[in-house]
């Protein structure tokens, strides 16, 4: 019997003799810890990885003791890469709070790395932390997200710029002064988008923007409305005028200014105000596509305005005196091809009026089907424009399906009505046979039912 002879294998390293930029952007796509911890492979490995030109830090597990901070710190310290296509650091509760940890030495640093984007977030139990000031002079920073305890101090003396900025998020952070939020949106003058999430503690009364390039803008205030709170001299001002996307939450109670956007494509308004002001809607009626949540406080001064552009409406009703003005708003938006109702905010706020304040109920019979009747003259859009209607959320109450018929026996070029029901309705079949033979003007419309 021969012998069984044994083949030795020899495994070749194929991936260690590839060239160093190809090793370096295979490691960029590695988590920041495991392109690090390449560096135990082989002495061809050693220095590889301090060459990557996308790092990731973040205090993921908020249960954990141990923080990112020292692995940081460590890496960005023999790091050599001369430029620095993304930095992200997070740095969460668990991270020390003693004097050894300086952020803004480490921003200096990325700064003289000519980083190209920079996500700062600070989530530790320590005060806000200045940052070091060579970032808002950084020439090659095209986005940076500032978020959590960050203050955000650029002295008057200091002369801000950051030529390539486009994108900038600032939620949460803190703020010097007024002047600061000045000179920090001030000194982008190619800013394009922004993104602004507020606390009700950042030491702004007047928030300027005043940014001509702009032409993305998100704003979230979700400080509640206070009687014990002064918001008579707080107040967001916006100065923008090529701003195509607009997207406003607010519920601070603050007053608003907003200059006219004659560009504007989509716009998406959700506000609550003791004092609405016209001119604050008016800034809108250029708009193209409104989605917009309508409270008893502005839904009269929305029937007043001329959207004259205005193609697609999507509406969020928030009140019980909804449907009469909404008539007159669509009279007032003659070229109308869209519009959707969203009923998830009414249905909350009918489920809180029903066990809270059941003293006001929003009744079936409040609107009978005569005042439908009577609802003279039909809105031009609705006769010659609109294409599409959609309605989320239907309840199958009684003015909801008036107010179906009406849509349905008046818009002479619909298309299609797009129908979806509340996920507790029972007897959904038989209210679709309901729905079919309402009575439809529009030859060619169909009913579709999700």
């Amino acid at each position: 019997m021969a012998k069984a002879k044994t083949e030795e294998i020899v495994c070749e390293d194929r991936i260690s003799v590839l060239p160093e930029d190809l090793l370096v952007t295979i490691l960029d796509l590695l988590p920041t810890k495991d392109a690090v911890a390449t560096m135990f492979l082989s002495k061809r490995w050693l220095s590889t990885w301090t060459m990557v030109t996308s790092l990731v830090y973040k205090d993921i597990d908020c249960e954990s003791k141990k923080s990112v901070w020292c692995f940081l710190k460590k890496s960005m310290q023999l790091h050599k890469a001369p430029v620095i296509n993304s930095l992200c650091m997070e740095l969460g509760p668990q991270c020390p709070t003693t004097d050894d940890v300086d952020i803004g030495k480490l921003v200096a640093k990325a700064v003289d790395r000519l980083v190209i984007k920079l996500d700062i977030n600070l989530l530790w139990s320590a005060g806000p932390s200045s940052l070091h000031r060579s970032l808002y002079s950084c020439e090659t920073l095209v986005e940076l997200t500032l978020s959590g305890q960050i203050l955000v101090n650029i002295p008057s003396s200091y002369s801000a710029y950051l030529p390539s900025l486009r994108e900038l998020e600032l939620i949460n952070v803190v703020y010097k002064d007024e002047d600061s939020l000045v000179s920090l949106l001030s000194s982008c003058p190619v800013l394009e988008i922004l993104f602004v999430d507020r606390r009700k503690d950042d030491n702004v009364k007047k928030f300027n923007v005043k940014v001509p390039t702009l032409w993305d803008f998100w704003y979230t205030n979700y400080s509640s409305c206070s009687s014990s709170f002064d918001h008579t001299d707080r107040c967001l001002v916006v100065d923008a005028p090529a701003l195509t996307n607009y997207r406003i939450c607010d519920f601070s109670g603050d007053s608003r200014s907003i200059e006219d956007m004659p560009f504007l494509q989509d716009a998406n308004i959700d506000v609550e105000s003791y004092h609405p002001d016209d001119k604050f809607l008016t800034s809108f009626s250029s708009v193209l596509s409104l989605h917009l949540y309508l409270s008893d406080a502005m839904v009269n001064h929305c029937s007043t305005i001329n959207f004259s552009r205005l193609i697609k409406l999507s509406i969020c009703p928030c009140g019980p005196e909804w449907l009469e003005p909404l008539l007159r708003f669509l009279g007032n938006a003659p070229k109308l091809k869209e519009f959707l109702v969203d009923y998830v905010r009414i249905i909350l706020l009918l489920f809180f009026l029903h066990f809270f304040c059941q003293k006001f109920l929003y009744k079936a019979e409040d609107i009978p089907y005569s005042w439908w009747n009577q609802q003279s003259p039909v809105p031009g859009c609705l006769s010659t424009e609109l294409e599409i209607f959609e309605w989320r959320e239907y309840g199958d109450r009684m003015e909801e399906e008036d107010f179906l018929t009406y849509i349905l026996s008046n818009s002479m070029r619909l298309k299609t009505a797009t129908i979806s029901f509340r996920s507790d309705l029972e007897d959904q079949k038989l209210i679709i046979e309901e729905l079919e033979v309402l009575p439809r003007v529009s030859t060619i419309s169909h009913l579709l039912f999700k």
